[in-house]
């Protein structure tokens, strides 16, 4: 091993340490996978004010979200996320429900679901393997977790995603376009999560960001 990838290695295992205390919490261990896993689990499990009740739903009340690009073929492109359409499906080709039966979990295990954009509907948030298990066994019910109250409690977002944006401002676009760009970007994220003001006037005032023209941009929002 080089200098360079044995120092690399070395700064790895540092700022694992670093924030070793902070992935304890096992809701702020959620939201960082959630970030590298592209999921939605961060943006209602990380705030405790979203409550969530156990509830027993109709299968056919619950779409398919995304799985695999494989799976997404079949189950959104081909029958629209609709349990009926895919178990349909199934039942005039064998070959692609033993293809799912070998890929589904047949677990006992809850699911997650949310609420749809279509309000008589849910969506899976997690367990999509266990679900598709529910519908090859043709389960008319299914357990599952459901938030209660997402509507009227925002998510939270990591500090990370201001940072982010911000010293892409400083770095590469220190402009009086970047300047408007990032008034808004920002606008944006105090409008969709329940943390962003508060990061933004405790982590990311003058103490810590020594810049005049983001603090003018905080200043600005904070304001409205």
């Amino acid at each position: 091993m080089n200098r360079f990838a044995q120092y690399l290695k070395q700064l790895a295992e540092h700022e694992e340490e670093r924030v070793k205390s902070y992935l304890n919490d096992p809701r702020a261990k959620i939201l960082v996978n959630a970030g590298i896993s592209l999921n939605w689990l961060g943006d209602f499990f990380a705030n405790p004010e979203i409550k969530w009740e156990e509830q027993e739903l109709p299968i056919e009340k619950i779409q398919f979200t995304g799985a695999t690009p494989e799976w997404n073929k079949i189950l959104i492109d081909q029958c629209e996320r609709s349990v009926e359409k895919f178990q349909e499906l199934i039942d005039k080709q064998p070959k692609l429900k033993k293809r799912f039966q070998q890929e589904a979990s047949f677990g006992s295990e809850i699911i997650l679901v949310r609420k749809s954009e279509n309000k008589d509907f849910y969506k899976v948030l997690d367990g999509m393997h266990r679900f598709m298990g529910s519908v090859l066994k043709k389960e008319k019910k299914v357990k599952v977790f459901t938030p209660i109250n997402e509507k009227s409690v925002l998510p939270i977002c990591e500090a990370h995603t201001i940072y982010d944006i911000i010293r892409g401002f400083v770095r590469n676009a220190r402009d009086a376009e970047g300047e408007n760009e990032l008034y808004h970007a920002l606008k944006l994220l105090c409008r969709t999560y329940a943390n962003v003001k508060t990061l933004l006037k405790e982590r990311f005032n003058e103490n810590y960001v020594r810049d005049k023209k983001v603090q003018e941009v905080i200043k600005k929002i904070l304001e409205k």
